[in-house]
């Protein structure tokens, strides 16, 4: 059995790196220039895109978050003169966020990709892979089933001494702010992966913790929506059943850190008796 010098322990290590050739600052900073200019022309390009599609196609996108009030015939009007322009200019810049997020996490992965060891690459792939879906996911979960009885239950103090009249921009306002909610907390169960496989969380801890977490999810559910039981619980329910998915995700990241161990352990076992 040969014992390996530390040259080469020193070039192992750099094999279990990934294939990047050393670069100077110079050039690091060069290539995130590189991916920050592109990312911003998408980004750019895509909202005077969506913009442009707003102000010239009868506000498809507004009409879309305005469906809500549709069944009780309920307009938007604006306070402010300059209040539609602005509206306007909002609904694409979020458009150009929600639409260009794929690109932007491509273009970090490219950026940090080289600088990752295996280990580090195997935590981080899933949540470039699935955030977006879950993203996504949990704002059509918000969009079709929180918004609609959320609103409808608001809507429900209306009578003929109070009759409501909901400004474009508050109104754009706060239901960006409950889909953003629902896409952020539908990521929970990647960052429990990503945790797992860095080792700092496990499925034994995330039991253990779980009447803590629950505490935890209520205020976050408060935070994050607005000041009623009834959105709160809406958030909470969803928060739960995902805590409870998070475990077992993070029993499956054990499973393939053990595994990914295992085999790292075999091949060094085979060099060294080679």
């Amino acid at each position: 059995m040969s014992k390996q010098n530390p040259e080469q322990k020193e070039k192992s290590k750099r094999e279990e790196h990934t294939d990047d050739v050393p670069m100077p600052l110079t050039s690091h900073l060069g290539e995130l220039r590189k991916r920050l200019v592109h990312t911003l022309i998408v980004i750019i390009a895509v909202f005077v895109a969506a913009t442009l599609i707003e102000m010239e196609l009868d506000q498809p996108i507004l009409s879309a978050f305005r469906a809500p009030l549709d069944a009780r015939n309920i307009p938007l009007v604006f306070l402010e003169l300059t209040e539609p322009f602005f509206t306007y200019l909002r609904i694409g810049l979020y458009a150009a966020l929600f639409l260009s997020f794929p690109y932007l996490l491509g273009q970090i992965w490219l950026f940090v990709r080289p600088a990752l060891f295996s280990k580090e690459r195997n935590a981080i792939w899933p949540f470039i892979l699935f955030s977006y879906p879950l993203f996504v996911g949990g704002g059509l979960f918000g969009y079709f089933v929180v918004i609609p009885y959320g609103y409808d239950f608001f809507l429900g103090f209306e009578n003929k001494f109070t009759l409501p009249s909901l400004s474009m921009a508050s109104y754009l306002s706060l239901t960006i702010h409950l889909l953003f909610a629902f896409g952020l907390i539908f990521e929970l169960p990647t960052v429990s992966f990503i945790l797992t496989r860095l080792g700092i969380i496990n499925a034994a801890w995330l039991r253990e913790n779980r009447k803590y977490s629950l505490v935890v999810i209520f205020i976050a559910a408060a935070v994050l929506t607005p000041p009623d039981v009834f959105t709160q619980t809406l958030m909470a329910g969803p928060l739960i059943i995902l805590y409870e998915i998070s475990i077992l995700v993070s029993k499956m990241a054990e499973r393939k850190k053990e595994e990914a161990a295992s085999e790292t352990a075999n091949v060094k076992d085979a060099k060294s008796k080679s």
